[in-house]
């Protein structure tokens, strides 16, 4: 049988990864760069980010000219429209990704109707959010009357590891910190320094950039800091050798488009604290695989924001580091709890809606529909 060729406009997030090395059967993806296939997101961060702030500050959505070739479909992403006469499927993390994440863009009238104008277009045959929360955020802030049986979810996935759960003398808590302030660093910091004092048997994994001062401030035997950007790890090898190990994943994030650590912490069997910003409660469902701490003033419906707001954090502080006290404590005191969330956590990414089986059905009947 002939193969669909898709002409990959991919990024180096291991969300692509994920999709070139695991592709749907009887799909082949083209022109994928080495970045690619070997999730070199961080590796090229600050190049990436250095033409971003270039687009942001000349107010242009992000747009690019596909030559043609031999192949039957362009997979673009990231918010990125490809000028082709193909037919074209974008996957997009948020609808401010037309602007590099900018919210305040995308109210520009004009550029707001050249974007529906090409997500109407006949070439256009899907637009693939990462998450429910995104594709309700299209019709927040675009016409989507034209195209709204265009916009779909799809769920990014990963592929399994055999993580062997290690016995630990202390309950190994991990925290994946990529943005200090944005992923609430001093918060994790504080509340787990009030934990590390009526709990003798835990322990603080904390990746992330830590300004100095903290590091002294936070000094304890029961926290390891670790070098989020200085150190760079290939993914599996920080999912075998870090991921594995830990019994609890803390992710009181206050900035997230989606949180796409959180799939790798599903991998890794790991119960999780998320707060209820944006996509996180799609993945870590309460009671079940993990504990959703509030976010005091936060709804997400109130202009579908993928960050808490610095008036509100300065506000409520002190009661956001108390949530994450308490739920982690919760975890800590209830073994049987800890392991019945992680086995949940692990159903979700072999068998339910972030698994790679169901990601590929979904692909392959996309690709199908747009070339017919």
């Amino acid at each position: 049988m002939k193969k669909i060729k898709i002409k990959t406009i991919f990024g180096s997030h291991q969300i692509y990864q994920e999709i070139v090395n695991y592709p749907p059967e009887g799909v082949k993806y083209i022109g994928v760069s080495k970045a690619t296939a070997k999730g070199e997101y961080y590796q090229n961060k600050k190049i990436k980010e250095f033409f971003g702030n270039i687009l942001k500050k000349i107010n242009l959505p992000r747009m690019i000219f596909v030559r043609s070739g031999n192949f039957d479909i362009v997979h673009s992403s990231r918010g990125i429209i490809p000028i082709t006469n193909k037919p074209w499927v974008m996957d997009i993390e948020h609808v401010h990704s037309f602007f590099g994440l900018d919210s305040r863009l995308i109210k520009n009238k004009f550029w707001k109707k050249f974007i529906e104008r090409r997500l109407e277009e006949k070439n256009c045959k899907a637009i693939l959010c990462h998450c429910e929360a995104t594709r309700q955020a299209f019709f927040e802030y675009l016409d989507c009357s034209k195209f709204k049986d265009k916009i779909k979810v799809l769920y990014p996935s990963s592929h399994l590891i055999n993580v062997k759960k290690e016995k630990n003398d202390k309950i190994i808590v991990i925290s994946m910190v990529s943005d200090f302030l944005a992923k609430a660093g001093p918060q994790i910091l504080e509340a787990f320094s009030n934990i590390e004092k009526r709990n003798k048997n835990v322990e603080l994994w904390f990746r992330g950039n830590v300004p100095e001062e903290l590091k002294k401030k936070y000094n304890s035997e029961n926290i390891q800091f670790i070098n989020y950007f200085g150190n760079i790890i290939p993914r599996d090898k920080l999912l075998k050798d870090f991921y594995s190990k830990g019994d609890i994943f803390l992710y009181p994030t206050l900035s997230d488009s989606f949180g796409y650590s959180l799939i790798d912490a599903l991998v890794s069997k790991m119960p999780i604290i998320g707060t209820n910003l944006f996509a996180v409660p799609e993945i870590v469902e309460k009671n079940k695989n993990g504990l959703i701490i509030k976010l005091p003033e936060y709804y997400l419906k109130e202009g579908y924001f993928q960050y808490y707001p610095l008036n509100k954090l300065e506000e409520h502080q002190g009661e956001i580091v108390r949530s994450i006290e308490t739920s982690l404590e919760k975890l800590i005191k209830n073994k049987n709890l800890r392991i019945k969330m992680g086995k949940e956590s692990y159903k979700k990414i072999s068998m339910g809606k972030f698994s790679i089986e169901r990601r590929n059905k979904q692909l392959k009947k996309i690709y199908e529909k747009a070339l017919k």
